[in-house]
Order: structure tokens, then sequence, then C-alpha cells
């Protein structure tokens, strides 16, 4: 049937991911920014506590305030330090919005296609979605496989982002910090942090999926039920979005402060459970919640505009294929 081949069409989820992608990361890049410089500077100010101990010194300069660190990022040039990093994010982000939105649909159509008990559900859809509706349990599945497939693929682009951003590192551009990290780290280096990443972005992405999805049939049928909450398909994938990066990103993050650790500082933070326990050790507990305010408002903004921005151009594309089949 027509509406089948569309539904799995790969160029409109390339096309859908990859413009994505790019609204999303540069309207959110300062935030990228400022929760890597966060990190940085309380890793910094361990570092000090450990000399000024043994020198007889007890004030550290920890200065880790979100506005401290726009202002401080602001006078190394202009306010345009802020996108500082944005263009490998971009090289990391479209293709791989692209790359992930396309293999989700994929294997989400797959697992519809499954028969159970003697149903065929690659119709079924939810009201809200251009995408096959699945259970809990296949969401988390397609979500999770989805994204860590990804995440290896474009694992070196990650590692040349996060360091390009920091100032810990003086590259001047992407094939210079390309050719420094391997020189001294070797090909390994280019993945390096890929074990909490995946730790981090399996979970992340299931369980964003699994949040998002049911959001969106939550409020679906709210609009169904009340005239007093009618709102657009857009605003339902937006709050959608919203909520569910907010849930899906405070559960994960003590993984995502062990990827960007293990990326900065590779010689300190050698794998995960090194990382952990080295953490736990210094920090505490509380050191797994290090930038985890910048990072969820990120977040969850970066997920409401990449995937209410994904379905509208999928919808749209969708919409335009259907029209010239009439």
């Amino acid at each position: 049937m027509p509406s089948k081949q569309k539904a799995s069409d790969p160029v409109t989820h390339l096309l859908g991911g990859a413009v994505s992608g790019l609204c999303a990361c540069i309207f959110v890049q300062p935030l990228d920014l400022i929760k890597t410089r966060l990190q940085q500077q309380q890793q910094a100010h361990l570092a000090f506590i450990k000399a000024g101990g043994q020198a007889g010194v007890t004030i550290a300069p920890l200065e880790s305030t979100i506005w401290k660190t726009v202002f401080g990022i602001i006078k190394e040039g202009s306010v345009l330090s802020l996108w500082r990093g944005t263009v490998p994010t971009i090289v990391r982000n479209v293709p791989g919005a692209a790359m992930y939105f396309t293999v989700l649909n994929e294997s989400r159509t797959l697992l519809a296609r499954r028969k159970i008990n003697g149903q065929d559900r690659t119709d079924t859809q939810s009201g809200t979605s251009a995408l096959p509706k699945l259970s809990n349990t296949e969401n988390l599945i397609a979500g999770g496989a989805s994204r860590a497939a990804i995440g290896f693929v474009m694992m070196p682009a990650t590692v040349i982002k996060v360091r390009y951003e920091s100032n810990l590192y003086n590259y001047k551009s992407m094939s210079g910090a390309f050719t420094s990290i391997f020189r001294s780290e070797g090909i390994r280096g280019l993945w390096a942090g890929f074990g909490a990443t995946a730790m981090r972005d399996a979970p992340l992405a299931g369980l964003y999926v699994l949040f998002y999805e049911q959001c969106k049939v939550r409020l679906a049928d709210l609009k169904a039920s009340s005239p007093y909450f009618d709102v657009s398909t857009p605003t339902i994938h937006l709050v959608s979005g919203v909520s569910a990066g907010f849930l899906s990103t405070t559960l994960t993050h003590p993984f995502d402060m062990l990827k960007t650790r293990m990326q900065l500082k590779p010689a300190e933070y050698r794998n995960v459970l090194q990382a952990a326990r080295k953490v736990l050790l210094e920090e505490g507990a509380i050191g797994f919640l290090d930038g985890i305010l910048v990072r969820t408002v990120r977040k969850s903004i970066h997920s409401a505009i990449s995937w209410t921005v994904y379905e509208e151009v999928v919808r749209w594309h969708m919409d335009r294929k259907a029209e010239h089949l009439v």
C-alpha cells in the first residue's frame, strides 16, 4: 500500500533527521558549551584543592556558576564565542541525526511488522505521529539499539567536538584536532569515552522514545476527550519532547559526566569503572550530578526542537508525496 511505502521511505527520514539536527544544534550550542566548561572547571577546582592542601592553601578559586561561565566565555571574544564548536557540532549532529532517525524508523517499522497474536501491526500508528506505534518495550529496544549503533559511527566527531569546546586544547581546526588526537593517542583516542557514551546514550534514547510516545498518546487522548484542550499537533510534539527529554536526561546524567571527563582527560579517567570510582572517592555521590542543570535544560530543549521539526518535516514530505499520487 502507498501508506506503507511512505512511512518507511528512508529519504523522508534522512531529510527530517538532517533538518531537525541542524536546527537543534544551532539553537542549543551555547548550552552545550556552558555544560562542558562547567564540568571542566569542576575538575580544575579539584586539582587546585589537591595542590593547595600540600602547600597550605585553604581557599580554592571555584567560580563554576552558570553566569560567571557565560561572561567568561564572552570575554574570550564576543557573544559569538558562545557558539564556539558549532561547526564540529553540525558535522556530528546533522549526519548523526539523519542516520539515527532513519535507523530508528527502520527498526520501528521492522518491529511493527511482527505478527503478535496473528495480527499484523504494520499499519498501526499513533494519531499524532507518522511513525509505527509500538509497545513500551519495543520503543525502548528500538531507541537504544539505534542510538548505540550511530553513536559508535559518530564517536570520532564527538571526541573532537568536546575537546574543541574545551579550553584545555588549543585546536585551530577540526582537521588539526583530528591529527593531534591521532598522533598523540592513536586510533583509540578517537573513541575515548565510548563505553560511557554507549551506557548513557542507549538508555537515554530508549527511555526518551518510550516517554515521548507515551506522552504523545496521553496528550492526544486528552485532546480528544476535552473541548478545553484544543492544541495543535506540533504543540503536542513540543510538550512531549520537553517532558521526555527532562526525564530521560535526569536518569542518565551520571554517564554523561563520566563520558565528558574521559574525553577531556583520558589519562586520568581511563575507563568507566575506574572513572566512576575516582569520582566517588574524590567528590562523593554528588559528583555524579556535576553539570546536571545545564544538561537537563539543554537536552530537553534540544530534544523538543529536533523531534518536533523531524515529525513535521516527515509529515510534510509524506503529504507532498501523497499529493503527487492523487
